[in-house]
């Protein structure tokens, strides 16, 4: 009788046992796109640097130009930004698809504030849509560089 009950105990605390090794922990959606935007703050994963790629305008391509094509923008994970024109300033995305740039320009000491839609982001490459004062769309491409 008392071997029946240790062995039923062993058996029990094993099943405990792998059970609470077992969880996995999944990253909210909104969680997971800010951290492939800029890092998840763990060891050298504090920013990423993305490169502009490419350019549409209401679908067509548009030329880079050489500034363009070597234009970066870094975000950081604890909501820094600055980019290769030396703006600096804060971003955040506090809805799904969602990301909001706030800007301090060097030269004119202005704050300023722009919401991309998120229309594709992944550990490469992401895609940036907004409505231009002439009411075309742009798409902006960016690749990773860090």
């Amino acid at each position: 009788m008392l071997r029946k009950i240790i062995l039923n105990l062993i058996i029990l605390l094993t099943l405990v046992f792998i059970a609470s090794c077992s969880k996995t922990t999944v990253t909210p959606p909104l969680e997971f796109q800010k951290q492939l935007l800029a890092g998840t703050g763990s060891f050298q994963n504090t920013q990423h640097v993305w490169q502009l790629d490419s350019t549409k305008i209401n679908g067509v391509n548009s030329v880079l130009t050489t500034v363009q094509k070597n234009y970066k923008k870094t975000f950081t994970f604890d909501g820094g930004y600055s980019d290769t024109d030396n703006n600096t300033g804060k971003w955040e995305i506090a809805t799904l698809n969602k990301l909001k740039q706030t800007f301090f320009y060097q030269l004119t000491n202005k704050q300023d504030s722009t919401v991309y839609d998120i229309v594709s982001i992944n550990s490469a490459q992401m895609s940036l849509s907004i409505k231009l004062t002439n009411g075309q769309t742009a798409i902006y491409s960016f690749k990773i560089t860090n």
